[in-house]
């Protein structure tokens, strides 16, 4: 399995790291994770045209992880294949119908639309285990059998840190320096560290993204305070870094 971040941006814009989007590639099998601002424009840059995306995961319904589903529905509806799978929690199904009000997309799209809650599912070819992320929104955080995690957007979250357990790679949600006055819904990197050493969670690599503009600005700072917690590979990946490769 070939995992590729595409945005590891948030809400309000760095100018270099685009909202959330993970690419995931396995043989004939692709998945792609949430499909924030700027996911549509990392899939052509990496060669890898937005109407060649046919299933989307989505952790949750806030519209940094889903404001490029309506680009990506309107490049498959214009290159005559207008189907699309996208699998979300609870709400997804009136979210995208919604998003798809524009263009008359509802109508010329076909869509499969289908609403998962925490346990293990299959998807596009993937085996998947999901788990309640602790977030404003309901969200899920997805595993990828041993070699991937995805944390979504939560706080410091014990269930979200035993997902990961025993992965090889975490890619998760550090939105906020520790100096951030009023931190929720997202995590610092010293609450971050502390949950996961006090979870005592085998990991290989963790990865940080979700990243506000004065988080962006200290990466190293970021990097640093998580790696001082856990015995992992701490880093943090800039857009269409490649986290995980079979090769």
């Amino acid at each position: 399995m070939n995992v590729t971040v595409l945005g590891t941006g948030a809400a309000h814009s760095t100018g270099d790291r685009y909202q959330t989007g993970i690419l995931l590639e396995s043989t004939d099998r692709t998945l792609l994770v949430d499909a924030g601002n700027g996911v549509f424009q990392r899939l052509a840059q990496i060669a890898h045209p937005a109407e060649t995306i046919d299933t989307v995961l989505l952790t949750h319904l806030h519209l940094d992880h889903v404001a490029d589903i309506s680009s990506i529905v309107k490049a498959r509806v214009l290159s005559e294949n207008p189907e699309l799978t996208v699998i979300g929690p609870p709400g997804t199904r009136a979210t995208i119908t919604q998003l798809l009000a524009v263009d008359d997309l509802r109508e010329r799209a076909d869509l499969n639309i289908t609403e998962i809650e925490p346990g293990t599912h299959t998807i596009a070819g993937f085996d998947v285990r999901a788990v309640k992320a602790d977030h404003s929104a309901y969200c899920l955080a997805y595993r990828f059998g041993d070699q991937f995690t995805f944390s979504g957007d939560t706080e410091a979250s014990p269930d979200v840190a035993r997902l990961a357990d025993g992965c090889e790679v975490l890619l998760h949600d550090c939105a906020y320096r520790d100096s951030h006055p009023s931190p929720s819904n997202h995590p610092t990197p010293t609450s971050l560290g502390r949950t996961l050493r006090k979870e005592d969670v085998e990991i290989e690599t963790v990865y940080l993204t979700h990243l506000y503009p004065d988080a962006a600005d200290a990466t190293e700072e970021l990097r640093s305070t998580v790696a001082s917690y856990v015995d992992a590979s701490v880093q943090v990946p800039s857009d269409t870094d490649v986290l995980v490769s079979s090769h």
